[in-house]
């Protein structure tokens, strides 16, 4: 086997017995999942199982209380900052909020984190920007402010921002429950061409249309655990628990 294709059956991600708990609430339970390259796996199930926390897990923005991570295969320790910097070079995320900064244009919110990190000049990133910006429609932005943007306009430019730093994989935490029918459209065209294009993604979603069409896996969770995991078109068409059925059944 060669040194590529070694890497390439090493989960990009993967996690062992993450358990997180907030005062008395266990948020997760005991939670495995490994995402290969180039995998889109839609994470669902109903508001407050675990997948916002298990996402955030994954990166760092909240520190497992117990478990493991490896991204690459390499080991985690999730005790050091900056060991979790790091996983944050390789793993972007983008948030149901867009979280861009009002004070600064569309350009400008894209390439502060690429420049403050030194991965890019200033005017490389300048123009890294605008490329991205092309590729989601919104070249004519580059210098207008967050006020002057659609729901859905911002939520493209989050999803470039993370781009930018030319990520290994994107963790998305509902990236359109807070956009009307047309602005999610316009979202989720650009999560089909990065699942096309061969991005590796986790998403959180309650768009299930979207789950079976993009995903190549569907993880459904409910009370802190993984109830059940597949093909998406299995697990959406003829789920095998009765309690992703019941979810389903609720929301189809």
């Amino acid at each position: 086997m060669t040194a590529c294709a070694s890497n390439r059956a090493v989960p990009l991600i993967a996690a062992e017995g993450l358990t997180k708990c907030f005062a008395k609430h266990t948020a997760l339970r005991a939670v495995s999942l490994s995402v290969a390259r180039g995998e889109v796996v839609a994470v669902i199930g109903p508001s407050g199982s675990g997948k916002s926390t298990l996402i955030r897990c994954l990166n760092g923005l909240l520190v497992p209380d117990a478990g493991t991570i490896r991204i690459d295969g390499a080991p985690v320790d999730m005790r050091q900052q900056r060991a979790w910097r790091a996983v944050r070079l390789r793993v972007g995320m983008v948030f149901q909020d867009c979280s861009l900064f009002p004070h600064l244009s569309v350009l400008q919110n894209i390439t502060l984190a690429p420049v403050r990190t030194g991965r890019m000049r200033r005017e490389q990133a300048a123009e890294t920007a605008r490329n991205l910006l092309a590729r989601v429609q919104l070249a004519d932005k580059a210098d207008a402010y967050p006020a002057q943007l659609s729901g859905g306009q911002l939520q493209r430019v989050a999803i470039v921002r993370a781009l930018a730093m030319a990520p290994e994989a994107l963790l998305l935490d509902e990236p359109t429950s807070a956009l009307d029918p047309e602005m999610i459209a316009e979202v989720l065209d650009v999560l089909r061409t990065l699942s096309r294009e061969g991005m590796t993604m986790v998403i959180v979603t309650h768009e299930i249309g979207f789950a079976r069409e993009a995903a190549s896996r569907v993880i459904f969770m409910d009370q802190a655990e993984i109830v059940e995991q597949g093909a998406a078109d299995a697990v959406l068409t003829a789920p095998r628990e009765a309690r992703t059925r019941t979810f389903l059944d609720k929301i189809l």
